[in-house]
């Protein structure tokens, strides 16, 4: 396919390691690939977590936010970010995180803005705090006609951002990392993979583990973060310490995935799930809350894995039990799962984010 030459610039805070961060460097990497021309405006001088391509401009502040607090550092970055749209001259602004200072930046510019939200389309910005969140809504509202397009990971989204917007909207899922095979004896292994945070919900795994009649089972909870140690001591309480496996923050994710059974995701609250299609690419027979927003879109219940309310407890154990107890079902669920690797390929779901870009270009 032949696609025009444009300037892309992809901005986001960093690219420490995490969701939005991976899908921009890989996105980069993809783009870079099909021959145009790709930066990463970055907002933070941070580690960069994520190998890049060699034609991949890496742009970073030569300042550190350490030592200047919020309200210095905000002047300079928006600076900053203006005097990098001015010399580099993009065709295209493709927002991925901290939008209101990429949307406010650009003002002024011809530049075609595009935006993706990456979390859940109900998000509270800042919980607790009324004030920040009016500011926060009310920053959007205003830079509302900056935007020229938006990319939701689903058709939820999607929905919502369509009654609020009246540019073009798109659908495009978030795509599948490479994932890495190993040849791992398949052991009796329950894993979920997340950050030990609130939305995350593994307190509601531990719970539906614990009442579980599988003693030949182990949870494997593959992440880490400030809930951790209360997830430890709620393990202790329900005296089954000694079947749940915390391995803390793990790099190659797709070890541990590949030497497990079930794969369930208990979170609140969901952007797009990249660790469900990650554990359902990895041969594992997913259960899932089904939170907004995300895996109602992957999961067809019964066929692929199960959906089970947010904070159902005893729904979670009875379809965590089916798949621990009837192999048959787990095998056809997991075989199942791993048509995500089709679905959410980096090659298909790449065009259409290059697609709808030049899309917005020509409009």
């Amino acid at each position: 396919m032949d696609i025009p030459s444009k300037h892309i610039m992809i901005v986001l805070p960093h690219l420490l390691c995490g969701g939005t961060e991976r899908t921009a460097a890989e996105l980069a990497n993809f783009i870079a690939g099909e021959g145009q021309k790709v930066s990463i405006l970055l907002m933070y001088k941070k580690e960069i977590f994520y190998d890049l391509h060699q034609d991949v401009n890496i742009i970073e502040p030569s300042f550190n936010r350490k030592g200047l607090g919020r309200y210095f550092y905000i002047p300079l970055l928006i600076f900053f970010l203006r005097s990098q749209f001015k010399y580099q001259k993009p065709d295209i602004i493709l927002a991925f995180g901290y939008i209101a200072f990429a949307l406010f930046s650009s003002i002024g510019f011809k530049t075609k803005v595009i935006i993706s939200f990456r979390s859940s389309p109900t998000r509270i910005r800042f919980p607790g705090n009324r004030a920040l969140n009016a500011t926060y809504k009310f920053a959007h509202n205003i830079m509302r006609k900056r935007v020229d397009g938006i990319i939701a990971q689903t058709f939820i989204a999607a929905e919502a951002y369509k009654k609020k917007y009246t540019c073009p909207v798109v659908t495009i899922p978030n795509f599948l990392r490479k994932i890495t095979e190993y040849s791992s004896e398949r052991l009796n292994h329950i894993i979920t993979v997340g950050r030990c945070s609130r939305e995350k919900g593994q307190h509601y795994l531990i719970e539906a583990f614990s009442i579980l009649d599988a003693p030949d089972w182990n949870l494997i909870i593959v992440g880490d973060g400030p809930k951790r140690n209360e997830l430890e001591k709620l393990a202790s309480k329900l005296k089954i310490a000694d079947r749940v496996i915390f391995t803390g923050f793990q790099k190659d994710v797709d070890y541990y995935l590949s030497q497990s059974k079930i794969f369930a995701l208990t979170s609140e609250i969901e952007g797009f799930p990249n660790a469900l299609i990650e554990a359902m690419a990895n041969l594992l027979a997913p259960v899932s809350f089904n939170c907004v927003a995300g895996p109602s879109e992957i999961i067809q219940h019964g066929r692929n894995g199960f959906l089970v309310e947010v904070g159902n407890i005893k729904d979670l154990a009875y379809y965590l039990s089916r798949l621990i107890d009837n192999e048959e079902l787990r095998n056809s669920i997991s075989s199942n799962a791993s048509n995500v690797k089709t679905v959410y390929s980096l090659h298909t779901l790449g065009m259409r984010y290059l697609d709808f870009m030049l899309s917005v270009l020509r409009t």
